[in-house]
C-alpha cells in the first residue's frame, strides 16, 4: 500500500503538478492519438457516445490502468531511493507496450517531459534515478517520468495518478473532437462523463500490486497496429 505524505497536496507540489500536466507543457501530447485516429477512420468512433466509450475502455482496461499501477510502484521506489526496484518497474513498463506506435508515444513523451522538467526544475536526485535507467538502456516511459518527478516534488501518489489519468483522457478527447469532428461543448460533456472512469481506474490500480495488473483493451491495440499503415494520418500514433 502506498503511503502518502501527511501534509497532502499544496504549495510548490500543487504548482508543479498543475504545470507539468497542463496541455501547454512541452511533451507533444497533441501529436498522439493512441490508435484513435484509425478507430475514427474505421467508423468505430463517430460521435460523442462512442468517443466516450472508447476513451473509457482505454482508461479502465488499457494503458490507463497499467500506467496508473506503474506510477504507484515507481512513486514508492523513488521515495525509498530504491533504484533497483525502480529499474524493475521501468523494464516492465517498456516491455508492456504492445505496438511500435504506443511505445514511441510513451517513450518520446517521457524523454520530452524529463528534458522540460530538468530545464525548469533541476534535481540531482532525479538525474541519478534517470541515469540508472540509462545505464541499463531502459528508456523511461511518460508515466514513469511523471511518477519519479512527482515523488521527488512531494506530490502525493493518489493526486499524481489522478492528474495524469485526467490529462491522458483530456488529450484523447481533444484528438477525438478534431478527428470525428465534434464541437467543444460535446468534448466538455465527454470529459465530465469520464470523471468516474478516472476515479475507478486510479482506485483499482492503487488496490492491486503492479504484478496483478494487466490490460484487455484489444481493439485499442488493433487500431494502433492498423494506424501504422494508415495512408492519411494527422497523428503519430
Amino acid at each position: 500500500m502506498t503511503v502518502e505524505p501527511a501534509a497532502g497536496l499544496h504549495g510548490r507540489g500543487l504548482y508543479r503538478l498543475l504545470a507539468w500536466l497542463s496541455p501547454g507543457f512541452p511533451v507533444g501530447g497533441y501529436t498522439y492519438s493512441h490508435g484513435l485516429e484509425y478507430a475514427v477512420e474505421a467508423g468505430l468512433v463517430d460521435d460523442g457516445p462512442s468517443l466516450r466509450a472508447w476513451v473509457s475502455e482505454i482508461l479502465r482496461r488499457g494503458a490507463g490502468v497499467f500506467d496508473a499501477g506503474l506510477m504507484y510502484a515507481a512513486w514508492d521506489a523513488t521515495r525509498a531511493e530504491d533504484h533497483e526496484a525502480l529499474l524493475l518497474v521501468a523494464e516492465r513498463a517498456a516491455a508492456w507496450r504492445s505496438t511500435a506506435e504506443t511505445a514511441l508515444e510513451s517513450e518520446a513523451q517521457g524523454a520530452a517531459f524529463l528534458a522540460a522538467v530538468a530545464t525548469g526544475w533541476p534535481d540531482p536526485r532525479r538525474d541519478a534515478a534517470v541515469a540508472v535507467l540509462a545505464e541499463a538502456n531502459v528508456p523511461p516511459t511518460y508515466a514513469l517520468a511523471v511518477a519519479i518527478s512527482g515523488a521527488l516534488a512531494d506530490v502525493p501518489a493518489a493526486a499524481l495518478v489522478r492528474a495524469f489519468l485526467q490529462a491522458f483522457a483530456a488529450s484523447l478527447v481533444s484528438a477525438g473532437v478534431r478527428l470525428v469532428p465534434l464541437g467543444q461543448s460535446e468534448g466538455v460533456r465527454i470529459l465530465s462523463a469520464l470523471e468516474d472512469a478516472v476515479e475507478r481506474t486510479a482506485a483499482l490500480a492503487q488496490a492491486h500490486d503492479l504484478a496483478d495488473l494487466g490490460t484487455s483493451a484489444w481493439m485499442t491495440e488493433w487500431a494502433s497496429m492498423r494506424h501504422e499503415r494508415q495512408y492519411t494520418r494527422l497523428f503519430r500514433s
